[in-house]
């Protein structure tokens, strides 16, 4: 129970972050805001790695630490990234809903690693498909450029938890937390000094909104998701998880003065019960295949 409700928690930092992440970008661009927001989550961790060293993890591993902090980082970024960017072109509410969509990408990509798909979740991808339709595609069958990279943020979150699940197996949850900041923040500095150009009035017009998802978004929720992720299969872990969408949207009303229309409130019945009828027991349809070693 414990490690479900550090996963819980995580799950409702992530949710209200939404607004901060878009209020954030009142005075910053997406790259400069989620550079500054990566440095600080790993700078908050070394206090702790420093009073508290990682030990020996239980499974040994070949992978050099460098080369895993990229396995795991390098998806974070993507997602992160295309979230950020993303939130610019639609609203937080919707953007919550959408991102949850790795929910059930998680199940069918462990198909791939081992793991068995079950009746459930091949139902409640069909609903969650039917529940992105009425959130986000018109009349004329388009989709809005925020929400298409909210979708493809999904896909690089589920890469990042299939990844997390096998690494905090042979390494220090805290430290692969860390670790994934540094390349992600990183990187979106190179972009940020590439395409934009930040200010310290900027910055300091962004403040609050680093703050929050720098030590609270970023340091502790993902580091929750982590040390939760080593003691709980990745499939539950995203169900529990996907609790940011409601968080999401109702922090986007409560805010941002954000709401559905009636056919996005049918995508959000249609993709909410998707994503828990995917975790109830059912039958297994297709057995996983492991592919090499």
């Amino acid at each position: 129970m414990k490690y479900r409700l550090l996963l819980l928690t995580a799950a409702l930092i992530w949710g209200f972050a939404f607004v901060a992440q878009v209020v954030g970008m009142d005075t910053v661009g997406p790259f400069t805001f989620n550079g500054f927001r990566f440095i600080l989550g790993s700078a908050a961790l070394l206090p702790y790695l420093y009073f508290h060293p990682a030990g020996e993890s239980p499974a040994k591993t070949k992978i050099p630490l460098w080369a895993a902090f990229l396995m795991v980082g390098i998806p974070l970024f993507l997602g992160a990234t295309l979230q950020q960017v993303g939130l610019q072109y639609t609203t937080a509410s919707k953007a919550s809903f959408l991102t949850a969509n790795y929910i059930l990408m998680v199940p069918i990509a462990g198909l791939f690693l081992g793991n068995p798909l079950h009746r459930n979740h091949l139902i409640g991808a069909v609903l969650a498909i039917i529940g992105v339709y009425f959130m986000s595609i018109t009349e004329d069958f388009t989709i809005s450029l925020g929400d298409g990279l909210m979708l493809l943020c999904a896909l690089s979150f589920t890469v990042q938890i299939h990844m997390l699940d096998y690494l905090t197996q042979r390494f220090s949850p805290v430290l692969l937390s860390c670790g994934q900041f540094l390349v992600t923040g990183v990187l979106n500095l190179i972009l940020a000094y590439t395409f934009e150009t930040p200010t310290l009035s900027g910055l300091e017009g962004a403040l609050w909104p680093l703050l929050y998802t720098g030590i609270l978004s970023t340091s502790v929720a993902y580091t929750l998701q982590a040390v939760g992720q080593k003691y709980l299969p990745p499939t539950e872990s995203s169900m529990i998880l996907s609790m940011e969408m409601v968080f999401g949207g109702l922090s986007g009303i409560l805010f941002l003065g954000e709401s559905f229309t009636f056919r996005q409130y049918i995508g959000v019945f249609a993709m909410t019960a998707g994503v828990f009828l995917s975790q109830l027991p059912s039958p297994v349809l297709l057995k996983g295949r492991r592919s090499g070693n």
